[in-house]
């Protein structure tokens, strides 16, 4: 007599719930037959074989209404089946490989913040080729905006600091195609001084720019301030916005 398992047996060896062998049987895409004394039911080798195979579609995102059909495709029809899959697997792995970036970036501004607390004012050159004007209603820039935050940057002067340009920075490769009106500013290759800008997260929006304008003061005559922004998080229980600020530097 060919061995025979129960439910319970199935289950533990494959490591599946009851209830999955119970719904695929109920799919029609399993069939153990039943013990004609107690009614349990009864798998044989055969069902093994049968569950190791749903496994394996399964283990590769293959839908189990898809699987149930498997034994009825032609060999083209499996062939067109798997590559459909490796298509959406490829989508999959663009979009991962996408959060991955978004996610390295939002680490490398917490780097940069932390960066700034312990070195702050020192001279550097900026980052930034180009800053165009950004509305909020032009949706390729929202867009932009979205895949990296840090494009987003304020234009103001050391001598207006009321005088605020809000825009979004772009490579320099893109600064030809854009109108000289929607141009805020451009990098004139002169040396900046870094420091860190918080901005409080409520009315009024306070911040300590002139505090850390004040400072550079004491030791150079300042021009452009640009502050692009790097992310919004708590210190000391208040929520802040900030900015990687550079105040450039006047002969």
């Amino acid at each position: 007599m060919s061995k025979v398992f129960r439910i319970g047996e199935i289950a533990q060896f494959f490591d599946l719930p009851t209830s999955t062998l119970r719904y695929w049987e109920d799919k029609g895409i399993l069939s153990p037959t039943k013990n004609q004394t107690n009614h349990y039911r009864e798998y044989t080798v055969s069902d093994l074989m049968t569950i190791s195979d749903i496994i394996f579609y399964k283990n590769l995102g293959i839908p189990l209404k898809q699987i149930l059909e498997m034994e009825k495709t032609t060999p083209d029809e499996h062939q067109l089946l798997l590559k459909s899959k490796i298509n959406d697997l490829e989508l999959q792995q663009q979009e991962l490989e996408l959060r991955i970036k978004k996610l390295q970036r939002r680490l490398t501004a917490i780097d940069t913040l932390k960066e700034l607390k312990m070195h702050p004012f020192t001279e550097t050159h900026i980052d930034t080729d180009c800053i165009v004007s950004f509305d909020l209603l032009e949706i390729d820039k929202l867009r932009q905006y979205i895949e990296n935050p840090y494009l987003y940057s304020r234009v103001q002067h050391s001598d207006h600091l009321e005088m605020e340009q809000r825009g979004l920075t772009i490579p320099l490769k893109q600064a030809d195609d854009i109108p000289a009106c929607h141009k805020l500013w451009e990098n004139n290759h002169h040396k900046f001084v870094v420091c860190l800008m918080k901005e409080q997260v409520c009315e009024g929006y306070p911040n300590n720019l002139s505090e850390l304008l004040t400072h550079v003061q004491q030791t150079y005559k300042t021009g452009t301030i640009i502050s692009r922004f790097l992310l919004c998080a708590k210190e000391d229980g208040i929520l802040y916005d900030f900015y990687k600020t550079f105040i450039e530097i006047v002969e």
